[in-house]
């Protein structure tokens, strides 16, 4: 007992000596290289927003696949999410033993582009599923792993003191950037009745083409990083999957909490998981969103996710990113219940806008709070273990929703009762229904993270 109590109190004192080097050596990193960093999410942010949330995944779901298209949808987003947990640990490993942290992320970036871009093919009629499916599933799946070097590039650009102001700030940019990419699709292809470019409306490329746009942005915005972001130091060299998994396992052992805090935000993240995935199609299902209805929506979200992420990290560096993260999670339970029994759209709207006040900061300060604990030489691993704890389940919520909206949609039963509660069709129910899964899924996120602080004994 006593040699573990020791090993324990050694490893936190590796941490903070680590910690304190690191600030002396990235302290010195100005305004170029933390504006690069940021910039490298307006990229990522546009492409989630435009391709798997808000245009894309709505129009796939709505025309290209009217039937089953949720569900579909809902599969292909939980098997990204699968594939990403397994990959995630072991490209971070990889990554950091050979302090090549730039160079996956510019591989997966490259994938990102392609893939994206190349949905600008799927043509509206139900013989593009698979074509779209495919390639939506390596657009999702990049864009996720991205987050694995990402993040672990964080302590190159901040300090101890103000990492959560720079990882706050760092969400903020993105959301904002997203909302910039938002409004170009929907002034210059989604709105005019004329399409630009020659585009056939007829043929919905005036849609398509903002995946063009999403892929270009990514590649742009991408860039700065490359040139003006430090790497980081290598790890030991190790090379075989179950090398990297159990040494990466037991760093995380050494730091007292992480691995619950890790759990706690695989329950936590496959909320968001589901939110991010369908509240686009919850929108356009329910309260009979336009496609421009829903951009909007989308712009108005993605603005208030960025008021909260630059809020969220003032109070990450003041209150710590732990309580951060312990206060959102609790309005965001509370508010989470009251979009998913929004009456009407206008309801729907107000409590939707507050929820985005909260999310913001849950991601800003998730990250920051790993960004503290993590030895350097670890970093790109133990956040690779972090996208898993984010993703190992997040599966589950959207083909949770996707089976029960499927099966809501096909029950005479469930048709009736939705007619009595709402005075609209199955499909209604269905889609409330599914979204429980978000509340449930933060209330058990917030009992798991308990009030202990990771890293003290």
């Amino acid at each position: 007992m006593e040699y573990k109590l020791y090993s324990r109190y050694s490893c936190i004192k590796k941490v903070r000596k680590m910690t304190e080097n690191e600030k002396n050596s990235e302290s010195e990193s100005g305004w170029l290289a933390k504006t690069s960093y940021a910039l490298f999410d307006v990229g990522n942010s546009a492409v989630g927003a435009m391709h798997a949330t808000f245009i894309f995944a709505v129009y796939f779901a709505s025309t290209v696949a009217p039937e089953h298209g949720t569900s579909y949808w809902g599969y292909t987003t939980g098997a990204a999410a699968l594939v990403v947990a397994i990959l995630g640990p072991i490209l971070g490993g990889l990554a950091d033993s050979r302090a090549q942290r730039k160079l996956f992320l510019g591989a997966v970036v490259f994938i990102g582009v392609v893939a994206t871009t190349i949905l600008w093919k799927v043509e509206p009629n139900e013989s593009f599923i698979w074509f779209a499916l495919v390639f939506s599933f390596l657009s999702i799946l990049a864009n996720e792993l991205m987050f694995v070097f990402y993040n672990a590039l964080l302590p190159s650009v901040a300090s101890k003191e103000n990492m959560g102001r720079i990882s706050g700030f760092g969400w903020a940019v993105g959301y904002f950037g997203a909302i910039v990419a938002l409004v170009i699709a929907l002034a210059v292809f989604i709105m005019p009745e004329k399409a630009p470019f020659g585009l056939d409306k007829d043929s919905s490329e005036h849609v398509r083409a903002t995946m063009v746009l999403a892929g270009i942005w990514l590649l742009l915005f991408s860039l700065p990083l490359f040139f003006f972001v430090r790497e980081g130091s290598a790890a030991s060299k190790l090379s075989k999957p179950w090398q990297i998994i159990s040494a990466g396992w037991a760093e995380i052992g050494k730091i007292p909490g992480l691995r619950r805090f890790l759990i706690a935000r695989m329950l936590y993240v496959d909320g968001l998981t589901v939110v991010f995935a369908f509240i686009g199609i919850f929108a356009a299902k329910v309260f009979g969103f336009s496609g421009q209805d829903v951009l909007l929506f989308a712009i108005a979200v993605n603005f208030t996710c960025g008021v909260g992420a630059l809020i969220g990290g003032w109070f990450d560096d003041k209150l710590g990113s732990f309580k951060t993260i312990r206060i959102a999670l609790i309005f965001l339970i509370i508010i989470g219940a009251l979009v998913l029994f929004s009456p009407n759209a206008l309801s729907f709207w107000i409590f939707s806008l507050i929820a985005g006040l909260f999310i913001g900061p849950v991601q800003s300060a998730s990250r920051s709070l790993v960004s503290h604990l993590a030895p350097a030489e670890h970093r790109a691993q133990i956040f690779g273990f972090y996208m898993l704890a984010g993703k190992i389940t997040s599966f589950s919520g959207p083909v949770v929703y996707a089976t029960v909206v499927l099966w809501a949609t096909q029950s005479p039963s469930i048709e009736k009762l939705s007619f009595a509660i709402f005075g609209e069709g199955n499909g209604t129910l269905g889609e409330r229904a599914g979204m429980i899964t978000v509340v449930l899924f933060l209330i058990a996120g917030y009992f798991v993270l308990g009030k202990k602080k990771p890293g003290l004994m």
